[in-house]
């Protein structure tokens, strides 16, 4: 059923009376650095406090209607009826390709605005190439989940591929994830036939025997490589509370707009690439979409498995086809990557491996233009192999 998000006057009352309302903590001197060193800085969250007064959230709201928004009901055997919201742009091309684009933490369907406005730019229902098929993850933004029993990242790859049959894309999709829609990315190509062709822009090493020494590598990579440690060491700690304690982290970031904002506006500091940082209006529009859809205390599911892999010392093993053409964008601010000599020999079925000059995490986000040439690159290759 096609709807359009909107959030009552109502709820933006009590956002406002909410956040007017959250206090900053007093200065101190680690939250008065001006580097994210040690988190999120008091005079940064001063300033967006600022701005988060006078925001508008109804422009941000009409950029989301401006694209088709859909509500469908997957009855799952596992874990019952559950809704899934998905923004689309169906084509009425007779060979347009099912495309199934998966975001991650802390991001959404708004990531991928920017791309949806470029689709709409250069072609028209009658020219677009793709059925372009964009998700709020289970128990993410408008999507429901299941609150009786826990919901996994196997549960969640499934009701993906159930909406794409649903959709009537049987047949089969090419799947292109990132952060978490990476990881569903991969399971979805390890577990159903539906699914032709698989794209990702971050790629964890799933064992020790896919860590290689760095004879093969480029000075750039093992740079990369060291920047991926380093993250390990000091950057991923949110991964262990995420994981082992999810509802006192639910219950922090619901409990207060600033609790949210902190928590999260780290890592959209960070995790971009520097030199292109991403706006503050871009931040907050994110942070508020989680806000009116109370994602904050849901959507925790899929750091459980890696938070216990973590406290066995041990790397996060995700399922991934070695036989369906696998593409992979690095861009270079991502934080968890393997260098080419790496994936090739980890992943004989590498049919794209493309090493970009710019963008971070948030790669649709951060550099639209660039990550769909990407992605159209790969298709261009994958196609002639999937038969669809």
């Amino acid at each position: 059923m096609e709807f359009n998000f909107h959030v009552t006057a109502d709820q933006l009352a009590r956002f406002q009376t909410s956040l007017s309302a959250s206090n900053v903590a007093v200065d101190d001197w680690y939250n008065r650095h001006q580097t994210i060193q040690f988190g999120t800085t008091r005079p940064w969250l001063v300033e967006a406090k600022d701005e988060w007064l006078n925001f508008d959230w109804r422009d941000k709201e009409n950029h989301i209607n401006q694209f088709p928004n859909f509500n469908i009901s997957i009855d799952d055997t596992n874990i019952g009826p559950t809704n899934i919201h998905f923004i689309a742009l169906f084509s009425q091309r007779k060979d347009a390709l099912p495309l199934l684009f998966l975001h991650g933490w802390p991001g959404s369907v708004i990531e991928f605005l920017p791309v949806l406005d470029i689709l709409t730019s250069k072609y028209t229902a009658e020219t677009l190439p793709y059925h372009v098929i964009i998700p709020s993850l289970p128990h993410y933004g408008l999507s429901g989940g299941p609150s009786d029993v826990e919901l996994t990242l196997s549960d969640a790859a499934r009701l993906m591929n159930e909406l794409m049959r649903s959709l009537g894309f049987a047949s089969g999709y090419v799947v292109q994830g990132g952060d978490i829609g990476s990881f569903i990315a991969r399971i979805l190509s390890a577990t159903y036939p539906e699914c032709k062709a698989f794209h990702i822009n971050m790629l964890a090493p799933s064992s020790q025997d896919e860590i290689l020494s760095n004879a093969n590598i480029t000075t750039t990579e093992i740079e990369h490589v060291q920047r991926m440690y380093d993250f390990s060491a000091n950057g991923s700690s949110y991964i262990l509370e995420h994981g082992l304690r999810p509802s006192t982290v639910g219950l922090v970031l619901a409990s207060s707009p600033l609790s949210a904002l902190s928590w999260i506006g780290e890592k959209l500091i960070e995790w971009p690439d520097h030199r292109y940082p991403l706006t503050l209006d871009t931040i907050l529009t994110l942070v508020t979409f989680y806000w009116h859809t109370n994602s904050f205390s849901r959507n925790l599911y899929a750091y459980r498995p890696m938070a216990a892999a973590a406290v066995e010392n041990k790397l996060f093993n995700m399922p991934t086809s070695k036989t369906k053409p696998f593409g992979y964008s690095v861009f270079p601010a991502e934080n968890i990557l393997m260098p080419e000599a790496w994936a090739k020999k980890a992943y004989p079925n590498l049919v794209y491996y493309k090493r970009n000059e710019k963008g971070g995490h948030f790669a649709a986000l951060e550099q639209p233009e660039l990550f769909l040439k990407n992605v159209e690159d790969f298709i261009s290759l994958a196609r002639p192999l999937i038969g669809i």
